[in-house]
């Protein structure tokens, strides 16, 4: 009964070191993008605060509304992130973006290190 106990809490230890590995601040890989974000809706902020909403298919459609904005049309991984391409904004130009984290935040920056908006929520 006491190794069952102590594999117990080995195994729970184990898990809460991966989870903490998982969730570190700094830049978030393509690869968590894909396991994390796809086929979920992104709750956050744009710049200017107003609320935005993000969702990336699996199909590599995806659909955006931040402020009184809507639009869809594509996305996909790159190197250092994600790209997408709308079908009104930035009249149709792909555009590719890196993540980092901060605590439960996610930042989404432009090419040249601006801004672009904010994650907080992943559902």
């Amino acid at each position: 009964m006491h190794d069952v106990k102590a594999t117990l809490v080995v195994l729970a230890l184990t898990a809460l070191h991966w989870n903490v590995a998982l969730a570190q601040d700094g830049p978030v890989s393509a690869k968590e993008i894909q396991d994390t974000w796809v086929g979920k809706d992104l709750i956050g902020t744009t710049p200017s605060g107003a609320k935005a909403f993000v969702r990336l298919e699996p199909d590599a459609n995806a659909s955006v509304s931040a402020g009184s904005t809507n639009d869809t049309g594509t996305w996909r991984l790159s190197e250092n992130g994600y790209c997408t391409t709308w079908k009104n904004i930035r009249a149709g130009q792909e555009r590719c973006f890196t993540v980092t984290r901060t605590g439960s935040t996610f930042r989404v920056a432009n090419p040249d290190g601006s801004v672009s908006g904010f994650f907080n929520s992943i559902k």
